[in-house]
């Protein structure tokens, strides 16, 4: 397991890409939800620009779930979940709650769904925004956001082999 994190237009969906081709099979595994028209627009560009070859799964939120079901069929190859930022925010927008344990409940199911992948036989490439190094938001649903994420990549780095922040396009190795 590999973590990409980085701010916007860093390189890190451009570096897991990269790194994916070398695994030969690639399951692009999208997270990102159409808000409105001009993310409908990214999505669509986003799919256009992916490898023929490449396999695309959409999934929300039940991403444990993608990957029992590719331990299950034997899959081999590499698997990029772009991004992890956009799983946190679905999880948060499905919950609706606003209870001070949200922010830890959603880093353990993270860790839970993630864990399945271990040792399953294919590599997971992970992208994520680094959130920390920013304004603090206005809004306070920002401000969840911007913690969640950050707990949830310090999990998600825990449990990951190797991570790499991603600045205008050069790769740090952090671990």
């Amino acid at each position: 397991m590999k973590l990409f994190l980085g701010g916007a237009r860093s390189g890190k969906s451009s570096r897991a890409s990269e790194v994916a081709v070398e695994y030969g099979n690639v399951i692009y595994l999208a997270t990102g939800v159409v808000t409105d028209a001009e993310m409908a627009e990214r999505i669509e560009r986003h799919r256009e620009d992916r490898p023929d070859d490449w396999r695309t799964i959409e999934e929300e939120t039940e991403l444990g779930k993608v990957f029992r079901d590719l331990k299950d069929e034997g899959f081999t190859g590499a698997v990029i979940l772009d991004c992890l930022g956009f799983w946190a925010s679905n999880l948060m927008r499905k919950k609706r709650e606003d209870t001070k344990g949200q922010e830890e409940e959603i880093a353990e199911a993270i860790r839970d769904d993630l864990s399945v992948a271990k040792g399953a036989g294919f590599e997971v490439l992970i992208v994520s925004n680094e959130v920390g190094m920013g304004v603090v938001p206005a809004s306070s649903a920002g401000r969840k956001f911007r913690d969640t994420l950050g707990r949830v990549n310090q999990v998600v780095a825990d449990l990951a082999d190797e991570a790499y922040l991603m600045v205008a396009g050069l790769e740090v190795r952090l671990k």
